[in-house]
Parts: structure tokens; C-alpha cells; sequence
């Protein structure tokens, strides 16, 4: 019978997989707005990619808790507001991926029928995803700076998953600081603490086979 920290876990780790998977075939958009449609609409994958990421976003939301849930340490006052904040940014950056599956590729399927406004549309109101997914990502790396020392204060664990929690909160802060919305670079927390994620969810997997 499964517990309640091996579903968390598994969730994490599946979680990790479609949202680092869907990232990873997410193709690179290049260009003026009206190529960027184009794009879109020549890319028969592009929804199922973007629910991937959506799917893979939610899980990771839910599955993150493991860690309260499978916490020995007496820490759940102060692992719980950290792992809230990185529920938060996560859920700020997924509102970039739910504009892209949603209204951008509606106004891609308008663009390829004759429409040629979309474009202007898409060039004005693609920036708002972008820069939720900005936001998302500070947020996430604020996050996860805390749950670093937090991790780094447990004796009980492994530093490295301190280490962890730390590169995805300064590559996050660098990707945020330093490079435009549109680069992948900004997205770097959310990328980098699917390395935490993969830790501790093998981590809690591995504690209840036991």
C-alpha cells in the first residue's frame, strides 16, 4: 500500500519528467512575431508539449511537499513557507506555458488562416507570459535560497542537497538578473532545482523501501 510520502515522491519525480522533457522539445522561437505564429501553427506538438509542462508543473507543486512530509528534523515551521514560495513561483511561471498552449497557439491558428492582426496581438501581449515566467522564476529562486540553508542546518542530510537548493537560487537570481525574457537563461531556478527535486524524491522513495 502506498503512502502518503511515496505518492508525494513519485509525483516529484514524474513532475520533473514532463516538465524538464517538455522543456527540452520546446521548440526555440526566433524572429518577428509573424514567424514566431508561424512556427507555432507548423508545430504539430506544440499543445501536447505545453499540457506536458502544465501536467508536469502541477505534479511538481504537489509533489515538493515530500519534504515536509518526510521531515525528521523538527524544521516544518520553516520548511513550510519556503516550499509555499516555491509553490507560488512555480504557479507564476506556469502562467506563461497556459498563455503559449491556450492563446498562443489560437492566435497562430488565426495568423495561418488569413488573419494578419494576430501578429500584432501576439507581438503586445506575449511579453505578459514572458515576464510571469521572470517573476515565477525570481520567486522560485528566493524559494529555494531558504530551503538551502534550511537543508544546510539538517544534519541528518547529505549536503549536497543543500547545494542543490543553493545553485537553483543563484543560477535562478543570475537568469533573472542578466538575461532577457525571452532566453532560456531566465527559467534557470525552476531548470535547477529539478536537480533537488530528483534527490529528494529518489531520497523519500528510497527511506520508505526500507
Amino acid at each position: 500500500m502506498f503512502s502518503i510520502a511515496r505518492v508525494l515522491a513519485i509525483a516529484l519525480l514524474l513532475g520533473t519528467v514532463l516538465l524538464g522533457g517538455g522543456a527540452v522539445l520546446h521548440p526555440v522561437l526566433d524572429g518577428d512575431a509573424a514567424t514566431q505564429l508561424r512556427h507555432i501553427a507548423a508545430t504539430s506538438s506544440w499543445r501536447a508539449v505545453h499540457f506536458a509542462m502544465l501536467s508536469g508543473s502541477a505534479l511538481v507543486m504537489l509533489g515538493i511537499w515530500v519534504r515536509l512530509v518526510t521531515d525528521n528534523s523538527g524544521s516544518a515551521k520553516a520548511l513550510a513557507p519556503a516550499l509555499g514560495i516555491i509553490t507560488i513561483g512555480l504557479v507564476v511561471s506556469a502562467l506563461n506555458i497556459s498563455f503559449m498552449a491556450g492563446s498562443g497557439w489560437r492566435m497562430a491558428q488565426l495568423y495561418q488562416s488569413g488573419n494578419a492582426s494576430m501578429a500584432a496581438l501576439f507581438d503586445a501581449t506575449h511579453p505578459i507570459g514572458l515576464v510571469s515566467a521572470r517573476l515565477g522564476n525570481f520567486i522560485i529562486a528566493l524559494g529555494a535560497m531558504i530551503l538551502g540553508l534550511i537543508e544546510w542546518r539538517d544534519q541528518s542530510r547529505p549536503r549536497i542537497i543543500a547545494w542543490l537548493a543553493w545553485l537553483a537560487a543563484i543560477g535562478g537570481l543570475v537568469g533573472v538578473a542578466f538575461f532577457d525574457e525571452a532566453s532560456r537563461f531566465t527559467l534557470a531556478a525552476a531548470a535547477l532545482l529539478s536537480g533537488w527535486q530528483i534527490v529528494v524524491g529518489v531520497q523519500a522513495i528510497a527511506s520508505r523501501a526500507d
